[in-house]
Formats: C-alpha cells, structure tokens, sequence
C-alpha cells in the first residue's frame, strides 16, 4: 500500500475515484477508513484522498507527535501527488488540521469542509481525552470503546444493545486499530495545538455541525469559524459527534452543494 516518507515518518495514503482532488482528514483515533460511509457518495465526483494522521492506521511515526508535522504531511502528500491545489475535508481534529492546512499554505487549500470541529480543544474537553488516554491502557478495548461511542453518537446508536455489542467488537478486532501509546500521543498533540489563525484562511470554508453533538456542540462549531472571512454554516439536525456515520447522505449532499 501507498506510503509517503516524510520528516520523521512514513505516512499511509489512499487515493479513489476521479475529478477534482478532495484530501480527507480524519479525527482524533481515527484513520481513513473512518471515512467509509461517504466513499461510495463521493468518489463518483471526487478524486479521494484519504490519509492516515501520524499516530494512527498505517502511518508510523517515532516520538511526538506535533500538529504541524501532520499539517505538512498534507502539503507533502499533495506534492507527491502532483496536486497543486485541492478541496479539503475534515472531521473533528482533522478539520482542526484542515483549517491550519488553509491558514498555513492557503494556495494549496480551493475550498475547505469541517464537519463537528472547532478551533481547540476546550477545557473539558482536555480532560476528556486524558482520562480516556489513561483508561485505554487499563480496560478491555471493547469496554473502552462503548465509553468513546457515549461521545461519538447519538440517541437511536443506543437502542440496541446488540448494535453497540457489534460496534464495539468491531472496533476492537480492527486490524489497524490506533494502539492506546498513539491515542496517547495524539492527545498530547492536541494539547499543544497552535493558535489557528482564521484571517489567514483565504477560502470559503463550510461548517457542518451536529445537533445531537455532546463533544462539539453547534455553538462551539460556530465559536470556532470566527474571524474566517468566507464562512457558512448548517447543523445536521438529530445526529451525533460522528455525523458522517449517522448521516452520510445528508453530509454528502451538503459537501457536494459547497465544492461543486
């Protein structure tokens, strides 16, 4: 499989589909496989470009992890590809990352798509990931993961206590699963997360939020976008955090009205 050697790291990519480039960021202990419920709905329109963030998937990084290496493993990888310039969607961190791609290359950056992201990790929020950092080395990887879903979805995911059983063994048993060391790793980088710097974000951003969403919630989405000059909002009501799984058609509709 594809893998790009950058500064301190060999990151794994993907590419699918045909037409204009849209490099996919993926959130915090995900990888780009978390993107799959949005595949088939946009790579008949999209060239896809899915990689996985330094401390997840296949990528393989030694020491810390910083933001802004994962920010330029995005800039290389367009280089790699021969792309000078790309639609950019991201969810959660990733849009985190996209809106630093923008800020910090925005010749590189056409149109940019956050989904369920703010511009920081808030306090609560910081203790959040650490005490899911710290129980991730301590319980069963299936126990672990029921507690994250708590933040990833909403209501309905909840009613069948078979659905949350098979969600939770299927994460556990995926073979690239993010190790709790790299969740670790990851967390930290967020902790140091630069200032972002919306004035310098030259394109039109889109900001999808959730109305379920517990983690990000729609006025923390909003707070986040603030100062960016071209900016415009929907709220995918009745989802959660992870809203292009609860809500694939809905996100892709609203993607492909943006970019297209």
């Amino acid at each position: 499989m594809p893998q790009l050697q950058c500064v301190g790291a060999s990151v794994h990519y993907e590419a699918l589909g045909e037409g204009p480039p849209l490099l996919l960021l993926a959130g915090i202990a995900s990888d780009g496989a978390s993107w799959g419920p949005l595949l088939p709905l946009l790579q008949a329109r999209f060239r896809l470009i899915l990689i996985d963030n330094r401390g997840s998937g296949r990528s393989r990084c030694e020491g810390d992890i910083a933001v802004e290496d994962m920010v330029d493993d995005c800039a290389a990888l367009l280089d790699h590809l021969g792309i000078a310039q790309a639609f950019v969607a991201g969810h959660s961190m990733g849009g985190m990352l996209g809106q630093r791609l923008a800020a910090r290359h925005p010749e590189r950056v056409k149109a940019l798509v956050t989904m369920t992201t703010s511009d920081r990790i808030g306090a609560k929020e910081r203790v959040l990931f650490q005490d899911l950092a710290k129980l991730y080395f301590e319980m069963q990887p299936q126990t672990w993961f029921r507690l994250l879903f708590q933040w990833l979805f909403s209501e309905p995911f909840f009613q069948s206590e078979e659905n949350v059983a098979v969600a939770a063994e299927a994460s556990a048993a995926y073979v690239f699963r993010q190790s709790p060391e790299d969740f670790l790793r990851q967390v930290k980088a967020l902790e140091k997360l630069p200032e972002a710097n919306p004035k310098a974000i030259q394109c039109p951003v889109l900001a999808i939020a959730a109305g379920a969403d517990l983690l990000i919630p729609p006025a923390a989405v909003e707070r986040g976008h603030k100062g960016i000059a071209d900016v415009r909002m929907v709220t995918i009501a009745d989802v959660g955090h992870s809203v292009h799984w609860e809500a694939p058609e809905a996100v892709a509709r609203a993607i492909v009205e943006f970019l297209v």
